[in-house]
């Protein structure tokens, strides 16, 4: 570090980068944006004049090769992922890899491998994991107020047919996405879950792609055995112009519902007493993320949530796309 500031890379910038990570970093106290990584920084000069780095390259070596870099967000395609944080983590930089933080559980394990082998510290950008709403979820987990936790229920909707030409069409080709609508979205929602309630015993689950015409589902149905027992059902889709992203966590003595998921309040019942509690989310979603990761170089340890973390949703998902292909239950942990 110079000057007590986590000099970052950012590799990749696309509307995540521009919106959230980007500004993240700029404003986190411990950190400073030095260098910015994108093939064609010609098609992105508002961009970068935006952020403001000292350097932009058109290669991750660049980067890596620089003694200046302290840590690196990996903000690529999702192919890229564990190449690229794998090389920085060699090159002996701290990493943050978006979501999911590869292409397959095996890619996900190796990462976590390589980190541990360097002593590097490895996040995945499950930024949720942060928010005050979904920390109320972990927190009366943990507490025991639901009773015995009999059922998790998860649904998104939404409408997704990108123009084939558009940057963000690698997120309809599995071979660059690593799925469709359960590696983008669900991946962040079974993060929750894996958080909350550890690995599932077992899934079943149908995965298919039935209104649109790329190569990825728009569609995938879960059923899943919990750790403790308990039962998950979950649906997302790309395939519906109505909307809704929902989850309700119920118990034998209470439920909370997220409704919509990244909402402004909970709503909890206990018995059959309802309340509707306020909740207020980051005011950037990237933020409390950012800010911790930095943390943790600068004071020397962990970040409170780390690649072993990140990699379970990728099992996960992993587990379903078998099972779909299987046509039956696989086990998960």
């Amino acid at each position: 570090m110079t000057e007590g500031k986590v000099r970052w890379a950012i590799v990749g910038i696309g509307a995540i980068v521009r919106k959230r990570v980007g500004p993240a970093i700029l404003k986190q106290p411990d950190s400073t944006l030095y260098a910015c990584v994108t093939t064609h920084p010609e098609t992105k000069q508002a961009d970068i004049a935006a952020l403001g780095p000292e350097r932009v390259c058109r290669d991750i070596d660049s980067v890596l090769d620089d003694p200046r870099v302290d840590a690196v967000y990996v903000a690529t395609p999702v192919h890229l992922h564990a190449p690229q944080a794998i090389a920085a983590l060699r090159a002996g930089k701290d990493v943050v890899v978006e979501k999911p933080m590869a292409l397959n559980a095996a890619e996900a394990a190796e990462l976590c491998r390589v980190a541990k082998k360097t002593g590097q510290r490895l996040a995945v950008a499950y930024y949720r994991r942060f928010w005050p709403r979904f920390q109320r979820v972990k927190d009366m987990l943990n507490q025991g107020d639901f009773g015995q936790v009999v059922l998790v229920r998860m649904a998104l909707h939404s409408w997704y047919r990108p123009d084939p030409n558009a940057p963000g069409a690698w997120r309809v080709q599995p071979e660059l996405s690593g799925g469709g609508v359960l590696s983008d979205v669900g991946s962040h929602r079974l993060d929750l879950l894996a958080w909350w309630l550890g690995l599932p015993r077992r899934v079943t689950a149908q995965v298919a792609t039935l209104a649109h015409d790329y190569p990825a589902e728009d569609s995938a149905a879960i059923l899943m055995t919990l750790a403790n027992g308990a039962q998950f059902t979950g649906s997302f889709h790309w395939n519906s112009k109505t909307w809704t992203d929902e989850i309700h966590v119920v118990g034998t003595e209470a439920k909370i519902s997220l409704h919509p998921c990244d909402g402004k309040e909970i709503v909890l019942t206990v018995g059959r007493e309802t309340e509707r509690i306020a909740t207020a989310n980051p005011e950037n979603a990237h933020y409390p993320l950012i800010d911790d990761f930095a943390r943790a170089i600068v004071e020397d340890r962990s970040p409170r949530f780390t690649g072993i973390d990140g990699a379970k949703a990728t099992q996960i998902i992993d587990a379903v796309y078998e099972s779909s292909r299987r046509k039956g239950w696989v086990e998960v942990a």
